[in-house]
C-alpha cells in the first residue's frame, strides 16, 4: 500500500510539472485568428500579438484572476502526495479542475461576445492549449483516483476494448502533432525562443481543432456522417470475419460486385418504388455476399487461405467494373461483343438509376415537401417500446420492435408537421438513407453475433476452431456462411454510392471509391470488432476526413495527414497501445482481475477491523 501511495504521488507530480510547463509556454486563449492560422495568443506570462496588436475593444483582464486561481488549484494538487488525505481528495481536485476549465470557457466566450458587440469582428476564436492542459490534468487526476482505488486496475482491464483504442488514438494524436510541428512552419514571426515555442504549440493545437471542427458545425457534422456510412458497412464486414477467425480483406471487391448488382437492378428493372428500391438493395447484398462466399468455399473445400483469394478477387472485381462501363464494344476472336451498360461519352459510367430505385436524400427523410416529418422519430420510439416491453424470447422482441417501428413510420408520416427550410450548406451534403441502413447493419451485427446461437458458434470458431468443431459446429459450412454475411455487409456499402448518389450522381462510375473496403480494416481494429466500437470508429474517421479538408484549406497541410493518423492508430492498436500485456492477453487479464478483486475484497474487512 505504501508503494502504491509513492507511485501515485510520483504520477501526480509528473503530470503537474507538465501542466505547469504548458501554462508557461502555450497560449491560454486565442480571441482572434487570421485565415492562414496566425492568431492573437494570450498568455499570463506575455502575449504574442501580430502587427495589428490586441483587437480593438477586447479586454483580457479576465485572464489574470483565472491564472492565479488555477495556480492555487495546481499547488493543492502538487501538495496532495505529502498529505494523508484519502483518494476522495483526488476526486475533488479533479472535479475542481473541470470546473476551472468551464469557468475559463465561459469567461473567454463572454469576453469575445462583448468585444464583437462593440464591433471588434473577432473570428476563429478558441481556447488555447494551456486551457486544454487544465482539463486534461483534471481528467488525469480522476483517472489516477479510480486506478488506485480498490479494484481500479481490474476495472480498467475489464474495459480493455475501450482502453486500448483510446490510448492508441492518444498516442497517434501526440505523434501526429510532432509531425505537424516538424514539417509545417509557424504562421507569424517570433520575438524570442518562448514566443517561437508558443507559435508552434498553437499551430499544432489549431490543426487538431480544425480536424475535429465537424463536431461543432451542422454541415460538418452531416458530412462526417456521410463519410462514415460506407466505413460502417466495410468495418462490419471485416469485424465479422475477425470474429470468426477469418481475415476478410476482400471488402473492396465485394463492394464493387454489390455496386454492379445495384446498378443492374436500379437501371434496368421497371417496377414501382416499393419493389424496385428493396430489390436493388437486396441485389447489392446478395452480390457482395456471393463474392465473399467464394473464398470461403475455397478455404473450406481446398484449404486455400482467404487472404490470398480475397486479394485476387479484388483485382478481378475491379477489372470487371471497368469492362462493363468503360466501353460498349469489344472484339473477341474476330467478333464484336456489344454491352448496353456504358452511358454515351468519354467518362466511364453507367446510365442513371431510375428514380424509383434511388435512396432518398436526408432532407427528403427529415422534411419531405418542406414539412418536418414525424415518421422517423415515431418509428424509433415505437420500435424501442415494442422491443423492451415484449417480455418474451429475443425473436419475439425483435419482431415486436419491427412491428412497432413500421406502425410508427406509417402513422408519423401521416401527421402534419411544421414547415422548415435548410440553408444551402446543409442541403449540399449528400447524406442519404443509406446511413439508416448502416445503423440497421450495426443492430444486425449485435443480435447475430452476441445474441444468437449462430453468433455463439461463430465466436467459438474464431477462438478455437477445433473446440468449436468438437462442440458440433460444422466448420466448413460456418466459414462459407460467415464470408457470405461479411460480403453482404460490404456489398451494402455500394448502396450509399450508387443508389444514394454518394458520388455526386446516381450512377455506377469508375470513380467508385472502393478503397474504403481497406479502410474497414482500420475501423474494425479500432472498434475492437464490436458494433458500437465500429460505429464510433467509423464516425471518428468521418470526422477526421471532413476536418482534413479545413486543415488543407486554412493551413496548407495535406489531407494525407488523416491517412497518417489512421495508419498510426492501426499500428499502435496492433502493438496493444504499448500497454502491459494484460490489456491484450485475455488469460493474463483474467489473472489480474482475480488478483485485484481479491485484494479489494481483502481491504474491505481490514478497514472494518480498523474502524472497529
Amino acid at each position: 500500500m505504501r508503494t502504491d501511495r509513492k507511485r501515485l504521488g510520483l504520477l501526480v507530480l509528473l503530470g503537474g510539472g507538465v501542466v505547469l510547463l504548458l501554462w508557461y509556454l502555450a497560449p491560454w486563449a486565442v480571441p482572434h485568428r487570421l485565415f492562414g492560422g496566425e492568431g492573437v495568443l494570450l498568455n499570463p506570462f506575455g502575449h504574442h500579438l501580430p502587427r495589428s496588436g490586441l483587437p480593438r475593444g477586447y479586454g483580457e483582464a479576465w485572464l489574470y484572476p483565472l491564472f492565479y486561481l488555477s495556480l492555487l488549484w495546481l499547488l493543492l494538487a502538487l501538495a496532495y502526495p505529502w498529505t494523508r488525505l484519502p483518494l476522495r481528495g483526488l476526486y475533488l481536485l479533479g472535479g475542481l479542475g473541470v470546473g476551472l476549465f468551464l469557468l475559463a470557457y465561459f469567461l473567454f466566450q463572454g469576453s469575445v461576445a462583448q468585444a464583437n458587440a462593440l464591433g471588434a469582428g473577432l473570428r476563429r476564436h478558441s481556447l488555447g492549449l494551456a486551457s486544454y492542459a487544465t482539463l486534461a490534468y483534471s481528467l488525469y487526476l480522476l483517472f489516477l483516483a479510480r486506478l488506485f482505488s480498490p479494484g481500479g486496475l481490474a476495472f480498467l482491464v475489464r474495459r480493455r476494448n475501450v482502453v486500448v483504442p483510446l490510448f492508441s488514438l492518444l498516442l497517434a494524436i501526440l505523434l501526429g502533432g510532432v509531425i505537424v510541428g516538424l514539417l509545417r512552419p509557424v504562421p507569424g514571426r517570433a520575438a524570442d525562443l518562448r514566443d517561437a515555442i508558443m507559435l508552434k504549440l498553437d499551430l499544432i493545437t489549431y490543426t487538431y481543432q480544425l480536424l475535429f471542427s465537424p463536431l461543432v458545425t451542422p454541415s460538418g457534422f452531416l458530412q462526417s456522417l456521410l463519410l462514415a456510412t460506407p466505413l460502417i458497412f466495410t468495418g462490419l464486414a471485416v469485424a465479422l470475419g475477425f470474429r470468426g477467425g477469418l481475415f476478410n480483406i476482400g471488402a473492396p471487391g465485394q463492394l464493387i460486385m454489390g455496386a454492379i448488382a445495384a446498378m443492374l437492378v436500379g437501371v434496368y428493372l421497371e417496377a414501382p418504388r416499393w419493389l424496385a428500391l428493396p430489390l436493388a438493395i437486396l441485389a447489392a447484398a446478395v452480390a457482395g455476399g456471393l463474392w465473399g462466399a467464394l473464398p470461403g468455399w475455397l478455404k473450406a473445400r481446398f484449404g486455400a487461405h482467404e487472404v490470398i483469394n480475397t486479394i485476387m478477387l479484388n483485382y478481378i472485381a475491379a477489372s470487371l467494373l471497368l469492362f462493363l462501363i468503360s466501353a460498349n464494344e469489344y472484339r473477341f476472336f474476330g467478333r464484336t461483343l456489344y454491352l448496353p451498360f456504358k452511358f454515351p461519352g468519354y467518362e466511364a459510367r453507367s446510365y442513371e438509376i431510375r428514380p424509383e430505385a434511388r435512396i432518398p436524400h436526408w432532407t427528403d427523410l427529415v422534411a419531405p415537401g418542406g414539412e418536418l416529418s414525424f415518421a422517423l422519430p415515431l418509428a424509433l420510439l415505437l420500435g424501442l417500446l415494442g422491443y423492451f416491453l415484449a417480455r418474451r424470447s429475443l425473436g419475439h422482441r425483435v419482431l415486436f420492435g419491427l412491428l412497432g417501428g413500421t406502425v410508427g413510420y406509417l402513422v408519423g408520416g401521416l401527421l402534419p408537421g411544421p414547415e422548415v427550410r435548410f440553408d444551402g450548406a446543409l442541403t449540399s451534403v449528400r447524406l442519404n438513407g443509406a446511413f439508416l441502413l448502416a445503423l440497421l447493419a450495426l443492430l444486425f451485427f449485435h443480435f447475430y453475433v452476441f445474441r444468437s446461437v449462430g453468433g455463439y458458434e461463430l465466436r467459438a470458431m474464431g477462438l478455437s476452431p477445433k473446440a468449436a468443431e468438437y462442440g458440433g459446429v460444422v466448420w466448413g459450412r460456418k466459414v462459407v456462411l460467415t464470408m457470405f454475411l461479411a460480403g453482404a455487409l460490404a456489398g451494402l456499402a455500394a448502396t450509399h454510392y450508387v443508389l444514394g448518389g454518394g458520388i455526386d450522381e446516381y450512377r455506377l462510375k469508375q470513380a467508385l471509391p472502393y478503397q474504403v473496403g481497406f479502410d474497414g480494416i482500420a475501423v474494425a481494429l479500432m472498434g475492437q470488432n464490436t458494433p458500437i466500437g465500429v460505429g464510433l470508429a467509423a464516425w471518428l474517421f468521418g470526422i477526421l476526413l471532413t476536418g482534413g479538408l479545413q486543415v488543407n484549406l486554412q493551413l496548407g497541410i495535406s489531407r494525407e495527414l488523416v491517412a497518417v493518423l489512421q495508419a498510426m492508430i492501426v499500428l499502435f492498436i496492433a502493438a496493444g497501445g504499448f500497454l502491459p500485456r494484460y490489456f491484450t492477453d485475455p488469460l493474463r487479464a483474467a489473472e489480474v482481475e482475480l488478483k485485484d478483486e481479491a485484494r479489494a475484497q481483502g481491504d474491505g474487512p481490514r478497514k472494518e477491523e480498523v474502524r472497529g
